[in-house]
């Protein structure tokens, strides 16, 4: 299970009790966290709290992190440094099946389109690789506006329509969960629901003959 959330302790009580409701779920369910890594801020806390509830903890983390002042290892969880953010990104990824994305700045927002722009790619390509689940917890509308530009975007023909549904919001974390575990029940998420299947055929063909590379 794969956490993007913030290193820093947000001014919003409501969004260090859902990180630690989070962490107490992931843990009861006896799932492997992927996060970022170290203890700080919200990360830290959904880290400690899926520990505390009988869940694995695997982290990666940059060698700048591990090397800042404000860096501390968490006992009891695994760790791997490596040099790169976007490899940081990558092994964070790969290792999770599904990803929740909590509260968050740059880095968040940055991991959390990651993944969405991952799972565009395999419906633009009709592969038959399976999608990531994304949910962002939406806790006391933190994320409404970004479901506005979504939808902006969408009606300027950027993005096809049915791909907000890459990026499933929920208010609460049992919202969230539920919706895990219904996936988890119907198996793989794939993308046949999110694009029909002559979508991106007809769509690159008609841009190219606008752009005068098509005969």
């Amino acid at each position: 299970m794969g956490v993007f959330c913030s290193s820093r302790i947000p001014n919003d009580p409501d969004q260090v009790e859902a990180a630690r409701q989070v962490g107490e779920q992931i843990g009861k369910r006896r799932w492997k966290l992927s996060y970022g890594g170290g203890t700080s801020g919200l990360m830290g806390i959904v880290a400690q709290a899926v520990l505390d509830n009988g869940g694995q903890v695997h982290g990666v983390i940059t060698r700048a992190f591990k090397e800042s002042a404000g860096y501390a290892p968490l006992p009891g969880s695994t760790e791997k440094v490596v040099t790169h953010l976007h490899t940081r990104k990558d092994g964070i990824i790969r290792r999770a099946d599904a990803f929740l994305t909590l509260a968050g700045g740059i880095g968040t927002l940055d991991e959390k389109w990651e993944v969405a722009a991952l799972n565009d790619m395999l419906i633009a390509a009709r592969s038959s690789e399976y999608l990531k689940p994304m949910i962002a917890l939406n806790i006391n509308g933190i994320y409404d506006e970004e479901k506005i530009l979504m939808r902006k975007l969408i009606g300027l023909g950027l993005i096809h329509p049915g791909r907000e549904k890459m990026i499933r919001s929920a208010d609460t974390v049992t919202e969230a969960f539920s919706k895990l575990d219904k996936w988890s029940q119907e198996g793989i998420m794939r993308g046949i629901d999110l694009a029909p299947a002559l979508i991106e055929p007809s769509v690159h063909a008609a841009n190219a003959k606008l752009l005068k590379l098509a005969p």
